[in-house]
């Protein structure tokens, strides 16, 4: 028998056992969908939200750890956000505003998946509006750009801040350096001013805060005794001839933070009774992420 022939029938034959599983696997993801749709009719009678990024990255997590076969973490990452994005079409439609160009919309679609929508935003504050307005249900946008979602003051509000961060998505690599340019880390920011649920995922976390009204000096302390990563505005609150000039606003990432009322504490302490501190969202992060 020729060889050539004999090893084009075993190839025929894998090729079969490929797509009985493929019928397998499509069968199960039907069965899936429907489960998905249920969940969905229950979310619209508790008015929950659709996007469930802690949720999501519990399920992540537990597959990449269960895992035993040679699929990699980022395979299992990609096909499960897919996966994620079919379900929740299955619930309604999640409308994600992407700021920041190519680089956001290619940031969005490698969070979420194909089966959601997307639409360009501008800027900051057209995101802003667009959120306040419900035309866009998520925000994905550069971090260096989130402090320009509002006109923050060096003084803390009397009302909660109207916005929390819920997750992040970072460009590949090359991607980044190759033609992407600063805009290559993103946060994805909701309308509220409540996290989602925190402290439910017992993996790791990300946490950021709004640090304002502290001096360059005292951000330098702060630093210094906590670590992160600190992203100060370009520009200060207030001018020098003014009670707050000097006075700068920033954002804050760490890593398994201290508890809040301890960072307020410590924001007294270190950087004066003008500065504070509030969270705008704590959220599980996969162990290859960085500040």
């Amino acid at each position: 028998m020729d060889p050539d022939t004999t090893c084009t029938g075993e190839i025929d034959q894998l090729r079969r056992k490929l797509d009985e599983m493929d019928r397998h696997l499509l069968a199960l993801l039907n069965q899936r969908m429907e489960v998905a749709k249920q969940i969905g009719e229950r979310k619209r009678q508790e008015a929950q939200l659709i996007f469930d990024p802690i949720r999501e990255e519990a399920v992540i997590t537990d597959l990449v750890t269960q895992n035993a076969g040679s699929l990699s973490a980022l395979g299992i990452r990609a096909i499960f956000q897919e996966i994620f994005s079919s379900s929740r079409a299955q619930q309604g439609v999640l409308r994600i505003g992407c700021c920041g160009g190519a680089a956001g919309l290619l940031a969005a679609h490698r969070r979420f998946g194909s089966s959601d929508t997307y639409r360009m935003v501008r800027s900051a504050e057209e995101g802003r509006r667009r959120l306040a307005e419900e035309s866009i249900d998520i925000l994905v946008l550069p971090k260096q750009r989130l402090l320009d979602l509002s006109r923050w003051r060096p003084r803390k509000p009397d009302a909660q801040l109207p916005l929390t961060v819920c997750g992040e998505s970072d460009l590949p690599h090359l991607l980044a350096n190759r033609w992407m340019g600063r805009c290559s880390r993103f946060y994805i920011v909701r309308l509220g001013a409540e996290p989602l649920r925190p402290h439910d995922h017992p993996k790791r976390q990300k946490s950021v805060f709004l640090v304002a009204g502290c001096s360059p000096e005292a951000a330098d302390r702060w630093r210094q005794r906590f670590g992160g990563c600190w992203a100060q505005t370009n520009r200060c609150v207030g001018t020098d001839g003014s009670p707050d000039g000097g006075r700068v606003v920033g954002l804050w990432e760490a890593f398994d933070a201290p508890s809040l009322e301890v960072l307020q504490e410590s924001c007294r302490t270190l950087c004066g009774d003008s500065a504070w501190i509030v969270r705008l969202g704590a959220y599980p992060v996969s162990s290859g992420s960085h500040l």
